[in-house]
């Protein structure tokens, strides 16, 4: 379900790469993605990826290999495990159709770009549905990335014939050249974190999704590799001067209740773990959209009450402001009814502004 892309010949050296590998899977990440066609490579690209690619097999990666005609030709496969291919420049559909039927490998394709036509064109050729895959381009260029409607619509042609999706997201760390900017599928998504982009893919339809940047720091790693199918993760920052009962409040696991209001993400568990008295606390400001909130003793029976909003309201004496939750907001977005949801609380609090 989680991946990474590593890169040979670019910016970070064979030490850097295997490093990194290490890291990711020690957090239980085992998917990879690994090109072999970028333009801006170093000359002794393929030997530093014949390289790489054995240090990957040695670490049992499940790997992506993406490649165009070209080094489809130059490179030996045979020498390394693939799980498989993803073809660029220079396949036919007639190709893609017959490399689908050998079984050393599946055939990844190109989610982004091929539609219905294209995809029963190389259905009509007598490909293997069972040994089919696709993935979705990222975007180094700002402004350029997909747009949620049209990523849903790609992935629902392909789940239709029971291929499974993959996408990008974005890291900040060491983010890949030439640009730096970012390689996400989704343009909404370039400017967030790994966790809240990854986990949004997921609500999206996404099978797999992959850190698609050189390299995502130790931190974003580790809050990627958090990710699951039973919770969604909402970092937020919390207020300083919170009670303890406040604190294990938003440390404990929530599920949205099945009949939460119009615009809130309300805990059907914090009441009832609610064991003493709410001060009174942060209870004069307004209460903006994505602020977490906690009832507080002068709402009597609803103390403890606890709500992500998702629009702004008026302040009340009533209602202590908590956290804030903005970064999460494609996710809070998306909590249904009876949803699971936990708190990452971040290091760094936050002072309560107007």
């Amino acid at each position: 379900m989680l991946g990474i892309s590593v890169y040979a010949g670019l910016d970070l050296n064979l030490a850097d790469n295997i490093n990194y590998l290490k890291r990711a899977r020690e957090l239980g990440i085992t998917d990879l993605f690994f090109s072999l066609h970028i333009p801006e490579v170093r000359a002794d690209f393929l030997s530093e990826a014949e390289k790489l690619l054995t240090e990957i097999n040695k670490l049992n990666f499940r790997v992506t290999a993406d490649i165009s005609k070209k080094y489809f030709k130059k490179l030996n496969l045979a020498k390394f495990e693939f799980a498989s291919l993803r073809l660029d420049f220079g396949f036919s559909n007639a190709e893609i159709a017959d490399l689908s039927r050998q079984n050393n490998y599946k055939i990844t394709l190109n989610a982004s770009t091929i539609n219905q036509q294209a995809l029963t064109e190389i259905i009509s050729e007598k490909a293997n549905l069972n040994n089919l895959e696709a993935l979705h381009n990222y975007y180094p260029r700002p402004e350029t990335g997909l747009g949620a409607k049209l990523l849903q619509q790609r992935t629902e042609l392909f789940h239709s014939y029971g291929i499974e999706v993959a996408a990008f997201v974005p890291a900040k760390f060491k983010q890949r050249l030439p640009l730096k900017a970012g390689l996400p599928t989704l343009e909404a998504h370039r400017c967030l974190s790994p966790l809240v982009a990854g986990q949004d893919l997921l609500k999206l339809g996404i099978d797999r999704v992959y850190i698609g940047d050189s390299q995502a720091s130790k931190s974003e790693l580790a809050d990627f590799a958090l990710i699951n199918s039973e919770y969604t993760i909402i970092p937020i920052e919390t207020y300083p001067g919170l009670s303890q009962i406040e604190k294990n409040l938003l440390k404990i696991p929530h599920y949205n209740r099945y009949d939460p209001g119009e615009y809130i993400i309300r805990s059907a568990t914090a009441r009832s773990a609610c064991r003493q008295a709410i001060e009174p606390f942060n209870n004069n400001k307004k209460r903006f959209k994505y602020a977490v909130t906690i009832d507080n003793q002068f709402y009597q029976r609803y103390q403890g009450d606890l709500q992500i909003l998702k629009k702004d309201y008026p302040a009340d004496k009533k209602v202590n402001l908590v956290a804030e939750a903005g970064k999460a907001a494609p996710l809070i977005e998306k909590i249904s009814a009876g949803e699971k949801f936990k708190f990452k609380i971040a290091a760094k609090k936050k002072q309560i502004t107007d």
